[in-house]
Protein backbone atom coordinates (compact mmCIF):
# COMPACT_ATOMS: atom_id res chain seq x y z
CA UNK A 1 0.00 0.00 0.00
CA UNK A 2 3.10 2.11 -0.67
CA UNK A 3 2.63 5.70 -2.09
CA UNK A 4 -1.59 5.40 -1.95
CA UNK A 5 -3.45 8.23 -1.04
CA UNK A 6 -7.21 6.44 0.55
CA UNK A 7 -9.91 8.64 0.73
CA UNK A 8 -12.73 7.43 3.23
CA UNK A 9 -16.49 9.00 2.92
CA UNK A 10 -17.92 9.43 5.79
CA UNK A 11 -21.72 8.68 6.17
CA UNK A 12 -22.53 5.06 5.72
CA UNK A 13 -19.44 4.29 5.12
CA UNK A 14 -17.47 4.86 8.31
CA UNK A 15 -20.61 6.10 10.60
CA UNK A 16 -24.59 5.91 10.77
CA UNK A 17 -25.57 9.22 12.38
CA UNK A 18 -29.27 8.64 12.06
CA UNK A 19 -30.06 11.55 9.60
CA UNK A 20 -28.63 14.45 12.25
CA UNK A 21 -27.42 15.96 9.10
CA UNK A 22 -30.26 16.48 7.96
CA UNK A 23 -31.66 17.40 10.49
CA UNK A 24 -28.75 19.92 11.24
CA UNK A 25 -30.07 21.52 7.18
CA UNK A 26 -33.54 21.82 8.54
CA UNK A 27 -33.01 23.50 11.19
CA UNK A 28 -31.04 26.03 9.61
CA UNK A 29 -33.30 26.68 6.91
CA UNK A 30 -36.11 27.04 9.81
CA UNK A 31 -33.75 29.48 11.42
CA UNK A 32 -32.78 31.55 8.66
CA UNK A 33 -36.18 31.60 6.78
CA UNK A 34 -38.52 31.54 9.48
CA UNK A 35 -40.24 28.38 8.16
CA UNK A 36 -39.66 25.28 7.78
CA UNK A 37 -38.12 22.99 4.75
CA UNK A 38 -41.16 21.59 2.19
CA UNK A 39 -38.97 19.89 -0.36
CA UNK A 40 -36.38 17.42 0.57
CA UNK A 41 -33.45 17.38 -2.03
CA UNK A 42 -31.42 14.15 -2.50
CA UNK A 43 -28.39 13.46 -0.79
CA UNK A 44 -26.81 10.47 -0.83
CA UNK A 45 -23.46 10.56 -2.33
CA UNK A 46 -23.64 14.37 -3.24
CA UNK A 47 -21.52 17.26 -1.79
CA UNK A 48 -23.07 19.77 1.11
CA UNK A 49 -22.72 22.60 -1.60
CA UNK A 50 -25.34 21.14 -4.03
CA UNK A 51 -27.50 20.13 -1.40
CA UNK A 52 -27.28 22.87 0.36
CA UNK A 53 -28.06 24.97 -3.17
CA UNK A 54 -31.11 22.39 -4.29
CA UNK A 55 -32.55 22.84 -1.02
CA UNK A 56 -32.87 26.65 -1.03
CA UNK A 57 -34.05 26.57 -4.85
CA UNK A 58 -36.41 23.73 -3.91
CA UNK A 59 -37.99 25.64 -1.43
CA UNK A 60 -38.72 28.75 -3.58
CA UNK A 61 -35.49 30.61 -1.89
CA UNK A 62 -34.29 34.36 -4.39
CA UNK A 63 -31.27 34.13 -5.38
CA UNK A 64 -29.87 30.81 -3.10
CA UNK A 65 -26.12 31.86 -3.96
CA UNK A 66 -26.43 35.34 -2.00
CA UNK A 67 -27.66 32.67 1.08
CA UNK A 68 -25.48 30.09 1.08
CA UNK A 69 -22.73 30.88 4.17
CA UNK A 70 -25.08 31.86 5.91
CA UNK A 71 -26.71 28.24 5.24
CA UNK A 72 -23.71 26.26 6.18
CA UNK A 73 -22.79 28.87 9.44
CA UNK A 74 -26.66 27.78 10.26
CA UNK A 75 -25.89 24.19 9.55
CA UNK A 76 -22.35 24.14 11.35
CA UNK A 77 -23.92 25.64 14.54
CA UNK A 78 -27.00 23.29 14.28
CA UNK A 79 -25.02 20.59 14.11
CA UNK A 80 -22.90 21.69 16.85
CA UNK A 81 -26.29 21.71 18.95
CA UNK A 82 -27.37 18.19 17.93
CA UNK A 83 -23.65 16.86 18.43
CA UNK A 84 -24.36 15.61 21.88
CA UNK A 85 -26.98 13.28 20.19
CA UNK A 86 -24.85 11.36 18.33
CA UNK A 87 -23.00 8.61 21.45
CA UNK A 88 -26.93 7.39 21.38
CA UNK A 89 -28.13 8.04 18.07
CA UNK A 90 -24.72 7.30 15.65
CA UNK A 91 -22.35 4.12 15.64
CA UNK A 92 -19.21 3.60 14.17
CA UNK A 93 -19.95 0.91 11.05
CA UNK A 94 -18.58 -2.36 12.03
CA UNK A 95 -14.59 -2.54 10.55
CA UNK A 96 -14.93 1.10 10.41
CA UNK A 97 -12.22 1.30 13.45
CA UNK A 98 -10.18 -1.08 12.53
CA UNK A 99 -10.25 -0.63 9.01
CA UNK A 100 -8.64 2.83 9.74
CA UNK A 101 -6.08 1.44 11.99
CA UNK A 102 -4.75 -1.08 9.27
CA UNK A 103 -4.19 1.61 6.64
CA UNK A 104 -2.95 4.29 9.36
CA UNK A 105 -0.37 1.01 10.09
CA UNK A 106 1.03 1.03 6.39
CA UNK A 107 2.86 3.52 4.25
CA UNK A 108 0.05 5.30 2.86
CA UNK A 109 -1.47 8.66 3.64
CA UNK A 110 -5.36 8.33 4.52
CA UNK A 111 -7.24 11.34 4.43
CA UNK A 112 -11.45 11.50 3.87
CA UNK A 113 -13.28 12.84 0.48
CA UNK A 114 -16.61 13.47 2.00
CA UNK A 115 -19.48 15.48 0.49
CA UNK A 116 -19.96 17.09 4.43
CA UNK A 117 -18.78 20.18 5.56
CA UNK A 118 -15.45 19.71 7.09
CA UNK A 119 -16.96 20.72 10.25
CA UNK A 120 -19.82 18.59 10.28
CA UNK A 121 -17.61 15.20 9.48
CA UNK A 122 -14.72 15.85 12.77
CA UNK A 123 -18.45 16.53 14.64
CA UNK A 124 -19.99 12.98 13.40
CA UNK A 125 -16.28 11.28 13.48
CA UNK A 126 -15.71 12.42 17.02
CA UNK A 127 -17.71 10.75 19.50
CA UNK A 128 -16.07 7.61 17.31
CA UNK A 129 -12.40 8.03 17.95
CA UNK A 130 -12.02 7.89 14.31
CA UNK A 131 -10.42 11.05 13.32
CA UNK A 132 -6.93 9.72 15.24
CA UNK A 133 -6.69 8.12 11.88
CA UNK A 134 -6.92 10.22 9.53
CA UNK A 135 -4.81 13.22 8.29
CA UNK A 136 -7.72 15.57 7.70
CA UNK A 137 -5.55 18.51 5.65
CA UNK A 138 -5.06 15.74 2.67
CA UNK A 139 -8.60 15.22 1.90
CA UNK A 140 -11.68 17.31 0.56
CA UNK A 141 -14.69 18.26 1.52
CA UNK A 142 -18.27 19.10 0.28
CA UNK A 143 -17.86 22.94 0.28
CA UNK A 144 -15.68 23.26 -1.97
CA UNK A 145 -17.63 22.13 -5.10
CA UNK A 146 -21.36 20.84 -5.87
CA UNK A 147 -19.07 18.06 -7.88
CA UNK A 148 -18.20 15.37 -6.46
CA UNK A 149 -15.00 14.13 -8.96
CA UNK A 150 -14.12 17.31 -8.09
CA UNK A 151 -12.58 16.90 -4.76
CA UNK A 152 -10.38 14.41 -5.97
CA UNK A 153 -8.11 17.47 -7.51
CA UNK A 154 -8.54 19.16 -4.21
CA UNK A 155 -7.50 16.09 -2.37
CA UNK A 156 -4.72 15.13 -4.21
CA UNK A 157 -3.53 18.86 -4.47
CA UNK A 158 -3.99 18.75 -0.38
CA UNK A 159 -1.64 15.96 0.09
CA UNK A 160 0.95 16.88 -2.67
CA UNK A 161 1.69 19.66 -0.96
CA UNK A 162 1.97 18.06 2.39
CA UNK A 163 4.18 15.22 1.10
CA UNK A 164 5.88 16.39 -1.76
CA UNK A 165 4.68 13.37 -3.79
CA UNK A 166 1.87 12.98 -6.30
CA UNK A 167 -1.24 10.80 -5.97
CA UNK A 168 -2.00 9.97 -9.44
CA UNK A 169 -4.48 7.79 -11.14
CA UNK A 170 -5.41 4.70 -9.39
CA UNK A 171 -2.39 6.29 -6.68
CA UNK A 172 -5.34 7.32 -4.87
CA UNK A 173 -8.20 5.63 -3.77
CA UNK A 174 -11.67 6.14 -2.82
CA UNK A 175 -13.67 4.21 -0.74
CA UNK A 176 -17.58 5.06 -0.55
CA UNK A 177 -21.08 3.67 -0.72
CA UNK A 178 -22.86 5.44 -3.27
CA UNK A 179 -22.64 5.41 -7.23
CA UNK A 180 -21.86 8.76 -6.76
CA UNK A 181 -18.70 7.87 -5.01
CA UNK A 182 -17.53 5.65 -8.08
CA UNK A 183 -18.44 8.36 -10.42
CA UNK A 184 -15.88 10.57 -8.98
CA UNK A 185 -13.32 8.05 -9.06
CA UNK A 186 -13.67 6.62 -12.64
CA UNK A 187 -14.27 10.48 -13.55
CA UNK A 188 -10.61 11.46 -12.52
CA UNK A 189 -8.64 8.00 -12.75
CA UNK A 190 -8.95 6.83 -9.29
CA UNK A 191 -9.01 3.86 -8.12
CA UNK A 192 -12.47 2.94 -5.84
CA UNK A 193 -13.71 0.42 -3.29
CA UNK A 194 -17.15 0.36 -2.87
CA UNK A 195 -19.24 -0.70 0.22
CA UNK A 196 -23.12 -2.21 0.86
CA UNK A 197 -23.10 -0.31 3.99
CA UNK A 198 -25.45 2.84 2.70
CA UNK A 199 -28.67 2.14 0.51
CA UNK A 200 -27.14 0.74 -2.72
CA UNK A 201 -26.28 -2.97 -3.26
CA UNK A 202 -23.22 -4.76 -3.86
CA UNK A 203 -25.26 -5.49 -7.27
CA UNK A 204 -25.86 -1.28 -8.06
CA UNK A 205 -22.11 -0.75 -6.86
CA UNK A 206 -20.45 -2.97 -9.35
CA UNK A 207 -22.88 -1.89 -12.54
CA UNK A 208 -21.59 2.04 -11.68
CA UNK A 209 -18.03 0.62 -12.36
CA UNK A 210 -17.00 0.13 -8.63
CA UNK A 211 -13.12 -1.45 -9.28
CA UNK A 212 -13.67 -3.72 -6.19
CA UNK A 213 -16.91 -3.81 -4.49
CA UNK A 214 -17.31 -4.99 -0.72
CA UNK A 215 -20.82 -6.43 1.54
CA UNK A 216 -18.99 -4.00 4.20
CA UNK A 217 -15.93 -3.23 6.25
CA UNK A 218 -16.14 -6.27 8.85
CA UNK A 219 -13.45 -8.38 7.15
CA UNK A 220 -10.17 -5.67 8.01
CA UNK A 221 -7.62 -7.81 5.86
CA UNK A 222 -10.34 -8.05 2.74
CA UNK A 223 -10.38 -4.25 3.51
CA UNK A 224 -6.89 -3.77 2.94
CA UNK A 225 -6.65 -6.30 0.21
CA UNK A 226 -9.44 -4.50 -1.69
CA UNK A 227 -6.89 -1.39 -1.21
CA UNK A 228 -4.25 -2.22 -2.79
CA UNK A 229 -6.17 -3.97 -5.47
CA UNK A 230 -7.82 -0.52 -6.60
CA UNK A 231 -4.89 0.84 -6.42
CA UNK A 232 -3.00 -0.85 -8.93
Amino acid sequence: MDRLLVLWDVDHTLVDVDGVGREAYDLAFLRLFDRPVVHQPPMAGRTDRAIALDMLRLNDVTSPERHLEAMRAAAEAALDELAEQLPARGRALPGAHEALLAVHGTAAVQSLLTGNVRRMAEVKLGPFGLMKYLDLDSGAYGWSDTVRGHLVHVARAAAAGRYRRRFPGSRTVLVGDTPLDVEAALSTGAGVVAVATGRFSVEELRTAGAHVTLENLADTQRVLEAITEAGR
